[in-house]
């Protein structure tokens, strides 16, 4: 028997519920486990049925499910709750289960669209209705392969049971998994988790904030390490944030994304644009005056995709940018990076054009950049090690003394030929 789940089970999939506190949606008012009400109500569930329609993951699924058929390849986790052992949690499946709930209401309405054209044949093409007579029939088998579902129950007595139990699915499944959640989900599902666990420390309306032995505990619960984890909690804290205060401000017709999580997450992963923005580690968010950086360089213009993309940084990969341009301009005296300066945020250039210029200076200084920094690294480099690894070292270099030579024979006849012309 599975340390964490009972033998697999047939339910009825009218006995299953969408979880309100689905790490997907994560809402900071999460209701918990313990209240039936909160969980089974029909307010609870059309709240995170409203709330998982807007994921992705479902307008992908559903065509795949409704061409295909279903095919129950991955288990579906529940949890039966003590206080109506008969109502069923969705855990693990709940982009499924909205899948089929959207299947079921899609039946009906195309069952009644072809009944109208059956009325009305002769308004219609033969082989659109025998089109639509399929995908009623499509949609009629999946409804009846799913009436009852293979289940596998959570071991879990109490809601607190089912708490603890949790973070361990969840980081062998989604954290560091074979299936893992998006970036914005996962990161959604670690603050929710180092939420609960900080109101648990110090009870509900506080602020929450930044501590590091609840960050490692967090941590060993989802596989993670603790700087991970911590990087986490204030990528989407941070992102959630910056998109209430400024989702107001895009241009018409633009929205956030989750992948625009990316850009904190580089912010914080990458030394030198962190510390431009003063992003502290115990920071859940930027400033406001930060937070105006990233809207001017990054989401201040329609967003086209590519360089074509007028804003000053085109993609989030732009912050690892600065970082290299950072560690450039250290070791060759350029000044790449200072061309963004957050105290001036609109004298910033578009990082395009910034980004040719830099590739075409290290096109131009490679050679000089390679060999000094060669030369400086033997300069370093100790008799010891030399001597420890003499087999393999000496036709190495033996080879860059020839590799020299050829090079000093070309410099040569170069400058042999322009004396010559002089």
């Amino acid at each position: 028997m599975h340390k964490y789940l009972e033998k697999y089970t047939e339910i009825p999939f009218a006995k299953l519920y969408l979880d309100p506190n689905n790490p997907r949606t994560a809402p900071e008012d999460r209701p918990g486990y313990d209240d039936p009400e909160l969980l089974f109500s029909d307010a609870a569930q059309n709240s995170v049925g409203d709330h998982m329609e807007n994921l992705n993951e479902v307008a992908n699924l559903e065509p795949a499910i409704i061409s295909q058929g279903w095919l129950p390849v991955d288990p579906i986790l529940v949890w039966a709750h003590p206080e109506a052992p008969d109502h069923h949690i969705v855990i693990e499946g709940n982009t499924r289960t909205t899948v089929l709930r959207r299947v079921r209401r899609k039946l009906v309405q195309e069952r009644d669209r072809l009944e109208k054209m059956e009325k009305k044949s002769k308004g219609y093409d033969k082989q659109d209705i025998e089109n639509q007579r399929n995908l009623v029939k499509q949609l009629r088998q999946i409804v009846d392969d799913t009436e009852n579902l293979v289940v596998f129950p959570i071991k879990a007595k109490t809601a607190a049971e089912l708490e603890e139990t949790l973070p361990h699915l969840h980081g062998v499944r989604h954290i560091n998994p074979a299936r893992p959640w998006s970036p914005y989900a996962k990161n959604l599902y670690v603050l929710a988790r180092y939420r609960q666990l900080f109101e648990e420390q110090y009870g509900p309306g506080l602020d929450l904030r930044i501590e590091e032995v609840l960050v490692k505990k967090l941590a060993e619960s989802v596989s993670l390490k603790p700087t991970d984890a911590r990087r986490n909690i204030q990528a989407a804290a941070a992102f959630s944030h910056f998109k209430s205060h400024n989702e107001h401000r895009m241009p018409a017709g633009e929205h956030f994304a989750d992948e625009d999580q990316y850009f904190f997450e580089l912010i914080l992963q990458n030394d030198y644009p962190r510390t431009k923005f003063g992003f502290e580690k115990t920071d859940l968010h930027l400033s406001p005056e930060m937070e105006e950086v990233v809207f001017k360089w990054a989401f201040e213009q329609p967003r086209p995709e590519g360089k074509d993309n007028p804003n000053k940084f085109y993609k989030a990969e732009n912050i690892r940018l600065w970082q290299q341009m950072y560690r450039y301009d250290v070791k060759t005296g350029t000044k790449f990076a200072d061309a963004f300066d957050v105290e001036e945020p609109d004298s910033a250039p578009q990082m395009a054009e910034l980004e040719a210029e830099y590739l075409q200076h290290k096109a131009q200084v490679s050679p000089l950049y390679t060999i000094s920094s060669l030369l400086k690294s033997l300069k370093v480099l100790k008799m010891e090690t030399l001597m420890s690894q003499a087999t393999s070292l000496r036709p190495m270099i033996v080879e860059m003394i020839a590799q020299g030579e050829t090079y000093l024979k070309v410099i040569d006849a170069v400058t042999g030929k322009a004396a010559e012309t002089k």
